[in-house]
Formats: structure tokens, sequence, C-alpha cells
């Protein structure tokens, strides 16, 4: 790759291992003050909705390579925030990497893969019924947690990778800081969450390809963040209110600048150095990129409801919320979003192949006037999604109308005609 990608990538490494503090850029903030009046209320108080925005301008080459400029806005990373489901992308890229390790006993990301318990808290799992062949697999897993943000898929594919075994891939990818050492499973308390449940690998005719033995973790390393808190109160696992902020230090972490160089990656994979890509194949960055950009009604198996799952079910950026059908165009999202306790984020690579029109965009914001964790009253739909939507638009029209030497060749992420 060219010399331009690799100074970012090494700047990018840098901010990962020591912490990254961005303030406002000058462009950036013109352009949300001027763009989105309406929104002055969240603008104007980012420390109090922990609003924090990355807006990445990718422009191409003769030859169709990207490069990429990145504009801050309010960006801390060491400042507290709760990625809830954004952890499920760097899992689940993970995940294959994981399978693609075993490839030497015959399987792969549709192979059945059977758990077994061994705590109270685990799960047996020996079918599936939203699969086509109605077993499960690392592959269905994922399609889950991509087209709803299912925590079951994402519990059953955290206990195929092991606490240590996900630490040791993430600080390989250069991500010291981020922890992963929950598995969103509100039934497997403390420590248990990191004792990973029997796996087992199948044929077509039921013979074991491979095993994977209950696993103990001896991963120990604390928080990375000094105060991580949130709130003046919360409300305790039995509806207990309890008047201090709620301690995160044990949950999952991820910066947004985190997720946002997770995604730019995998976006771009096949332009990076082989040092730098994932240990994907391309039918595995095809399928990653189609199921983050798919809308749940285009999914046979699994297949969804379409009152309770509509298209913008998790594509806030550009949609917002309650799209029960977007209109058949050429724009795709291809994102993963997080919303618990409050905080609302969304990671997005939008896509238009048809106006060659194509950005990033992160966004997280706190959303609790009550400023109390565990009500599951938040503001969600009213100051978020707006935003979020409006936010969206306006970089997308911004980016539609820049001038650029070469118009991107984005062929490649038209991946949904089938």
């Amino acid at each position: 790759m060219y010399r331009k990608n690799n100074i970012l990538f090494l700047f990018f490494l840098v901010c990962h291992l020591i912490g990254f503090s961005q303030k406002k850029s000058l462009y950036l903030d013109s352009l949300l003050h001027a763009g989105l009046p309406t929104h002055t209320k969240l603008l104007s108080s980012p420390k109090k909705y922990k609003l924090q925005i990355i807006y990445t301008r990718i422009t191409r080459d003769k030859d169709n390579k990207p490069s990429f400029k990145t504009f801050y806005w309010n960006v801390d990373s060491t400042k507290f925030f709760y990625p809830a489901s954004l952890v499920k992308l760097p899992v689940s890229i993970m995940a294959l990497e994981k399978i693609n390790s075993l490839k030497q006993f015959g399987i792969n990301k549709n192979t059945t893969m059977i758990t077994d318990s061994v705590f109270v808290c685990q799960k047996k799992v020996y079918k599936d019924t939203t699969a086509e062949n109605r077993y499960p697999s690392v592959a269905h897993y994922i399609k889950k947690m991509f087209l709803v943000s299912d925590n079951y898929a994402f519990a059953r594919t955290y206990e195929f990778l092991g606490c240590d075994y996900l630490h040791e891939r993430i600080e390989k990818w250069g991500f010291p800081n981020i922890r992963l050492v929950n598995r969103l499973d509100g039934s497997c308390k403390a420590d248990t969450a990191k004792i990973t449940s029997p796996v087992c690998f199948l044929s077509d005719k039921g013979d074991t390809l491979y095993r994977q033995t209950l696993t103990f973790y001896t991963y120990n390393k604390q928080h990375p963040l000094v105060y991580a808190k949130a709130g003046k109160a919360h409300t305790n696992e039995f509806g207990k209110r309890i008047y201090q902020p709620k301690d995160f230090s044990t949950h999952n972490f991820m910066s947004l600048a985190n997720c946002h160089e997770i995604l730019r990656r995998l976006t771009f994979n096949n332009y990076l150095d082989k040092n730098n890509q994932y240990n994907l194949s391309n039918d595995d960055w095809q399928f990653l990129m189609k199921y983050l950009g798919l809308y749940p009604r285009e999914s046979l198996y699994p297949a969804y409801n379409t009152k309770e799952y509509y298209d913008s079910f998790k594509k806030f950026i550009y949609y917002g919320s309650a799209v029960p059908t977007v209109p058949s165009d050429s724009i795709r999202v291809f994102n993963i979003v997080g919303r618990a306790y409050g905080f609302l984020s969304d990671c997005a690579y939008v896509c238009d192949v048809k106006n060659q029109v194509e950005y990033m965009l992160s966004v997280t914001m706190y959303l609790n006037e009550r400023d109390v964790i565990g009500t599951g009253k938040y503001e969600y739909d009213k100051l978020g999604m707006p935003f979020l939507k409006d936010l969206g638009n306006l970089i997308y029209k911004v980016e539609k109308d820049r001038k650029v030497d070469y118009k991107p060749d984005l062929s490649e992420f038209d991946l949904f005609k089938n």
C-alpha cells in the first residue's frame, strides 16, 4: 500500500497505544453548526451528552486506491462511554479469523457448531431452527449479530473465541486498550462470563471434526480508564435505586476511535498491505460486508418479522428510526450500532454505488436527561435518531457535491443483487 496510507496506519496505531484525544476540527465544527441548525441542544453541550463524531473523507486515485482524511469532533478515548453492541464487530471478524486458522480440521464458517455447558449459566445449543439446515454455525451467528444485533448469537460466538484468544488477537491488531470481558449474557455473572463453554464442530454426517474443551481464562488486565462510571444513580439487578454512578469497570470497553478504525480496516481490507489485513478470504469479506449492509427483510435464513425488525432497525446514520421500508436506491449503510444505558452509537461506512459517493461516519452520545442508569427511559428517539439521520444526510450531500479528480468505482460493494 502506498506511503500515505502507511503513515495514517501508524498514526492510528500510536493513538490506540497511548490513548486518543482530539479537539474539534474547525472544518467539521463549522459544518455541523451551519448544516444542523435544529440540533443546537446537542452541539452546544457535548460534555453533557458525551457527543463524539468521527468523519472520514475517502479520495480515490486513478487506480481506485483510497486515501483518507479524518475529521474529529470532541473525540477523547480517555473519557468513558459504553460501547454496547459495537463490540460485535471485532468479535465477528475474529471468529472468521479463528475459523480460518482451523481449516486443517475441515471446518469453515458454515460448519455446524455445537455448544455444550458445564456451569449453570451456560447454554447447550444443538439446534437452530432459524438456519436453513436447522443447525447453528459461526456464519449464522454473525448474520444474527449484524442483522438485528442479537446478544444470544454474540454469547455463543464469544464462547468459541474465548477471553484469552480475543485479547491476544485484538492486541496483535494494535488495540491494547479494548476490553472484551462480558459476553452480553445476563445469566453469567462476574468471572463465570470468562469461563467459556465446550464447543464441537460436526461434519454433515455428524462426525466430530474439531473439539474445543471448557476454557478457563488467564486474562486479568484492568480497565484502561481510571474512571469508568456513568450516571448520578443507577438501578441494580434487583430493581433497587442506588444513588451513586454505575461502575462499568468490569464491562466491555472499546473507544469510538477503535471501532471506527476496525471498520475502516475491514471495509478497505483488500487495499491494505498483508501485515495489516485481517486473515479473511475474499468470500469472508463479502459475507461480512453484505450482512453489515443488509436489511432484516432481505434475509431468508434467519427470517424476521418486518413489523418488529423494520429496515432502519439498526441503520441510524442516514435513516434515523422507524423507517419501515427504505426506498429502492443505490445507497447502503454498512454499520454496527450500540444502544444501552442511554448510550447511543453508530459506526458506519455509507456507500452510493450509482452516484459514486462514499464516506465513513462514527458517532456516540449519551441521551439520559435523568442521568439514572437502568431505567430504560432514554431520549434515543427524541434527540439521538433525528441527529444521526440529519448528520448522515448532511455528510452525504457534502460528499456528493465535493469535486474529485477520480470518481470511485464502488462495484465491489454492490453485494445485494441476489
